[in-house]
């Protein structure tokens, strides 16, 4: 499994002189892996990085459907949906995923924000190739990716109840061992608005990933969210603030910090950690100020410390 990160700023996207190592795109990144069906794409939220991974889809060639799984809908993790190329190609299948908070999910996103006079182009003109599906317990929900029978979803009970029983488990028209999925479980962040962290288990491999955004610090960690994260190979966690900055001004805003990054990486086992969705104020400078304060609480614990930027593969 391997995840390409194509945009790891948070709030806004930016461009300036001072900010080109890091990039300047809003979260968008995308899961690959053998046991996704050829032709489908997955890809964790729609920020303005969704505009570069569309047209190195284009490039890759023979990709007809894309599955997002939305962490929630604040506008830098949806705005780059709408001008995504792929979405105006008539050979191509969209599958949006996302919570529902506020009678708020993925179709009503598009209602709300894909409409004159807010964009040019109204969603019901291509709305035939779109399908959208509530998350409405993340907890309770499970995913699956299978190379033959694409992608479904069950109730956390009946999944349980057929690993139990060693059974296949029904995915599109057919059904398949769990041994050559990839699991996606989810868990409920810490942030003002109903986000999703989501985990990709990769079955026939053991490889799995964490994606973590939008997530403030807590002063523990929960038993759930140790066991969510729990051996991690990758971990990709917001960690927007210095402990300076979160302690002086931005307490309360729904992101973490390096430090407390590396508090989770430490106790739930992870073996890498990628820190995300930084600052629009922050130049690469800051953002290498964030990576060696993440390093300087390691304290000797072998995890893989680095800052995300646009356009960065990462092996997990």
């Amino acid at each position: 499994m391997k995840v390409t990160v194509y945009g790891s700023r948070g709030s806004v996207p930016i461009s300036n002189p001072e900010s080109i190592r890091y990039g300047g795109n809003t979260t968008c990144i995308r899961v690959i892996s053998d046991c996704i069906p050829k032709g489908m794409a997955v890809i964790l939220d729609a920020g303005s990085g969704i505009v570069p991974c569309s047209f190195d889809l284009l490039k890759e060639g023979g990709i007809h459907e894309v599955i997002i799984l939305f962490t929630h809908w604040h506008h830098d993790h949806t705005l780059g949906l709408f001008l995504s190329p792929l979405l105006y190609r008539k050979d191509m299948e969209f599958r949006l995923y996302g919570p529902i908070q506020y009678g708020i999910g993925p179709k009503e996103m598009l209602d709300a924000l894909m409409v004159p006079p807010f964009f040019p182009v109204h969603h019901k003109k291509v709305a035939s190739r779109i399908v959208t599906r509530n998350i409405e317990f993340p907890e309770t929900t499970v995913g699956l990716f299978h190379p033959q029978g694409g992608f479904g979803s069950l109730p956390l009970d009946q999944y349980e109840r057929f690993l139990k029983k060693d059974e296949f488990i029904p995915i599109g028209k057919g059904k398949y061992p769990v041994k050559e999925c990839l699991v996606v479980t989810m868990h409920v962040t810490n942030h003002p608005e109903e986000t999703i962290s989501y985990r990709f288990e990769e079955r026939p491999t053991g490889s799995n990933f964490v994606f973590l955004t939008d997530h403030e610090n807590l002063d523990g960690m929960p038993t759930d969210l140790n066991t969510h994260i729990a051996d991690a190979d990758l971990l990709i966690m917001d960690g927007q603030y210095s402990e300076d900055v979160y302690r002086t001004w931005a307490a309360g805003f729904g992101h973490g910090t390096p430090g407390y990054c590396v508090r989770v990486a430490k106790k739930s086992g992870a073996r890498k950690l990628g820190i995300t969705h930084h600052a629009p104020s922050a130049k690469d400078a800051d953002i290498e100020a964030i990576q060696k304060e993440a390093e300087a609480g390691l304290e000797g614990a072998q995890i893989q410390v680095f800052t995300c930027a646009d356009y960065q593969t990462i092996e997990v």
